[in-house]
Order: structure tokens, then sequence, then C-alpha cells
């Protein structure tokens, strides 16, 4: 999925570009991933209406609409979800979700090609309408996000540090690329509980946190990549299995934490439990 400093990077750039702009039209070209909140068909509900700012919320991209009631789009990216700013004339891809017409003659285009990713169209606010939405967690490039208020999320957690990670309502906001990046670079194997993390450890897993999404951010600012496009090769392990570790060149291994995978380095991220919890087949 665009993972937030692909989000962060992209969320400006749309505001820059649609503040102030009508929409038009709207093209629905797989249903599946249209959710309205209310009575009434996307045209009905979007037509006329003037897009007043976007903004990211978590892993959500939100569209702030002008107008009566005050409405708005959040998008959900998940897996392959992407933005594309276009010609309303331009030819349309064949992984093409939703597209709004824009009063300027544009079109914005939300593509995905296996429709995980979600459409919302809400009243203003009404985060409780879009799961994941409505409780976003700590933002961890933020001032609130230090070591000591990183020690007390941990200290409510039974369960994996990956997982951990992961979640939306604790952390703002890091996907599965990114978590793999923070464990490597902390050496922390994902399948740690996190009740077993010294405060040592947990010391290091904040600052990897810290460290990994800041270079990440400063990656994608530089290169400037086009909406649609993820960043990807700035990473030391994610996509990398069965590749050596650029550490200590042990074959990267990869393991199931719940319904996602892992990459990790056996050597580097050492299991402190000393099970076998590894298939080790799956590289």
């Amino acid at each position: 999925m665009p993972e937030r400093p692909e989000l962060d990077y992209v969320a400006p750039i749309l505001d820059r570009e649609l503040r102030g702009r009508g929409i038009a039209a709207v093209r629905v070209r797989k249903p599946v991933v249209m959710r309205l909140a209310g009575a009434g068909t996307p045209e009905a509900l979007l037509c006329g209406r003037t897009i007043d700012g976007v903004t990211r919320r978590g892993h959500f991209v939100l569209f702030a609409l002008g107008g009566e009631p005050e409405i708005e789009i959040a998008v959900a990216p998940m897996l392959a979800g992407r933005f594309e700013l276009a010609p309303a004339t331009a030819r349309t891809r064949a992984d093409l979700a939703v597209a709004f017409g824009l009063d300027d003659g544009r079109e914005l285009r939300y593509r995905d090609d296996v429709q995980m990713g979600k459409v919302y169209v809400l009243a203003r606010g009404d985060h409780g309408k879009a799961p994941g939405l409505a409780h976003v967690g700590v933002d961890v490039l933020g001032p609130g996000f230090t070591r000591a208020r990183f020690h007390e999320l941990a200290a409510r957690r039974r369960d994996q540090v990956k997982v951990f990670l992961l979640d939306k309502s604790a952390l703002d906001a890091i996907g599965n690329a990114y978590a793999d990046e923070i464990l490597w670079t902390a050496g922390i194997h994902p399948k740690t509980m996190v009740r077993r993390l010294d405060a040592d450890a947990l010391d290091r897993l904040r600052d990897a946190i810290v460290a990994v999404l800041r270079h990440a951010c400063a990656v994608v600012s530089e290169r400037r990549p086009a909406s649609d496009e993820k960043v990807r090769d700035c990473l030391n392990v994610r996509g990398r299995a069965g590749a050596p570790c650029p550490r200590c060149n042990t074959k990267l291994r990869k393991a199931r934490v719940r319904a996602d995978d892992a990459i990790f380095c056996p050597r580097c991220q050492p299991d402190a439990r000393g099970t076998s919890i590894v298939d080790w087949r799956r590289v």
C-alpha cells in the first residue's frame, strides 16, 4: 500500500492541485470499492460540490467537500490503491476504480488493480463509518512521540511487536514494508512479544521508527515521484527475501505474523525464545 512517506508526500500535492476545484462528474468503474454512508448515488451526492482541502489521517486520504450538508471522501488505498491526476481525455487504465471529473477538464483517478481499497463518502467528521478512521494513534513523527510515551504504549501490549507497530489506533502510522525496515534497524525479531522487550530495546525501537520514517520521507520528497508511484528501493529488507542481509550477509527470511508476512535477518534479529517459528522453505 502507499505508506506514510508516500501519503505525506502526495496529500499536500493533491491539496494544492484540488483545493477550490469543483466536482463535475463521477465515474465508478469498480463498484466494490465505493461505500456510501447516506442515501443517494455518488453523482447526486458529489457533483456540484467544491473540494475544500485534502489531508492525511492515518492511512486514509480525506477530501473535504463544501456544500450542505458537509461531507467528505475518505480513501483507504490499502494494498494497491493509488491516485492519478490526468486529463479527462487521457486513456483509462484497466485498474481504474473511481474517477472524479473536475471543473478544469482533469480527473482525479483512484486506481486499484486488486480492489482492496475503499472510497467512503460520509458526513464530515463521521469517521466511525469507515473502519480504521475513527481512532488514530500518536503521531510517530510528531513532538509527542517521546521515548517515555512509547514505553507507556508498549506497557499495554500483549501481542507481537510487529502487530503493535501495525496498529494504527496506537501508532500513526506504520505499514507492512516500513515495519520490517524498523525492526531490522532496531535488531528485533518481528515475532518478539512486546512484553519481553526491555527498556533499551524499546528505546532502540522508538528511535528506529523515527529514523526510518524520516529518512523515507526525505527520499520520497527528494525524488518527487508521480502520485501513483510507490518508492520502495530505499528499503533494506522489504521485498528481498532470500537475498543477503545488507548488514551481515545472512540470507533474509520470511515468516507469517498473523495475516501479514515479515522479512527479517535471523542473525541480526534473532528469535530470543530459541524456538523454531519460521518455515525455512519460504524465502
